[in-house]
């Protein structure tokens, strides 16, 4: 028992030392402010890191993390500090406070990731001659072209029974549900992206579905600086025998071309299932019966569960800029090819990016 306690003792102190380092390193920063910040910086004085997150639109459109500017940085009156008025928030950004060297580096969200806010649309209604109205796009308006989903090329059928919708949660929030639908014979994986589909399909896509690949109806991703570590959602999948996918990928499109420079990407027949690549957690389900998945950026190589490339895409490398963030969530893992089991349903709600 003397031995058992010894141990703990020990553990105790270990534990209580590390956070004592942490919690009364001296702290040389008075104020700091970044145009465009959300919220009080993240100064860790163990690591001499500072974090910062912004707005994704700042008033010339996405904020420029490439060239961010310090509205405010003051330390104390005996230091110096050589922060310049410009910064790249994109990676980590040395400097000085008096002999010790700093870093600082930011990151920002998507617009309406928590899936709780959903507007209207009029999308056209080719079979049925006019326009329907479709309640569930996410986001609270149209204007900023972030998330999508597929509902606005399956109002061409004239069926209203979408594939994406908003549902109640138990804690009377809103969540995304997607599921694989069957319209004229083929089956429609539900779907949300960032992105933006085509609205006017022609009596040819209607019928041949160009030639058996969804992906050609949309413009894939939105524009994104930032280097994240991980992604976090929660979620809730039966695939029936199905899988999902759960992915984003970073990209580099400067050249015209999509270079796959980070994926992070979930596809299982489960919600559980913690041995794919990158996964770092999976929680068990909340009161909403949904689960907290975490699974990190994989950068500089393929992941081993991806699917090959589209066509104009190639491997990036890991330290290469990013220009594009692509996420992507479907009920059908191969929904793009009009495969899948009908009724597979995934659920998702608050997506994040980890820093």
């Amino acid at each position: 028992m003397k031995r058992n306690f010894s141990k703990l003792t020990i553990l105790f102190f270990a534990v209580f030392l590390s956070l004592s380092a942490q919690t009364f390193a001296e702290n040389p920063i008075r104020k700091i402010h970044i145009r465009g910040q959300v919220g009080k910086a993240k100064i860790d004085t163990l690591q001499k890191t500072i974090f910062v997150t912004v707005n994704y639109y700042g008033k010339n459109g996405i904020y420029p993390l490439s060239h961010a500017f310090v509205e405010t940085f003051s330390v104390k009156d005996s230091l110096t500090e050589n922060l310049r008025d410009t910064i790249d928030l994109r990676n980590w950004t040395k400097f000085n406070i008096g002999e010790s060297e700093w870093k600082i580096k930011g990151g920002y969200q998507l617009p309406g990731s928590s899936f709780g806010a959903w507007h209207s649309e009029k999308v056209p209604g080719f079979i049925t001659l006019g326009k329907v109205k479709c309640d569930e796009m996410v986001g609270k308006s149209p204007e900023h072209h972030i998330w999508d989903n597929g509902n606005p090329a399956f109002s061409a059928s004239g069926s209203k029974k979408w594939p994406t919708k908003k549902i109640l949660l138990a804690d009377s929030s809103y969540a995304a549900e997607l599921t694989t639908r069957k319209v004229v014979g083929v089956i429609a994986s539900g779907n949300l992206f960032t992105g933006r589909i085509v609205r006017n399909m022609s009596l040819s896509q209607l019928l041949g579905f160009t030639d058996k690949d969804g992906k050609a109806l949309i413009r894939w991703g939105v524009p994104f600086e930032a280097r994240p570590k991980a992604i976090r959602v929660k979620f809730k999948y039966d695939g029936l025998g199905d899988s999902c996918t759960v992915m984003a990928t970073l990209e580099n499109r400067k050249d015209k071309v999509r270079r796959f420079v980070g994926v992070a990407w979930y596809s299982a027949t489960n919600d559980h299932d913690t041995s794919k690549e990158g996964v770092i957690s999976i929680s068990k389900p909340d009161k909403n019966g949904l689960r907290t998945l975490e699974t990190k950026f994989i950068y500089g190589r393929a992941h081993t569960n991806a699917d090959s490339l589209p066509e104009n895409a190639v491997q990036g490398n890991a330290d290469e800029p990013i220009t594009h963030v692509n996420v992507v969530f479907a009920s059908s893992r191969k929904g793009d090819y009009f495969k899948g089991q009908e009724n597979a349903t995934l659920i998702v709600k608050d997506f994040e990016f980890v820093y």
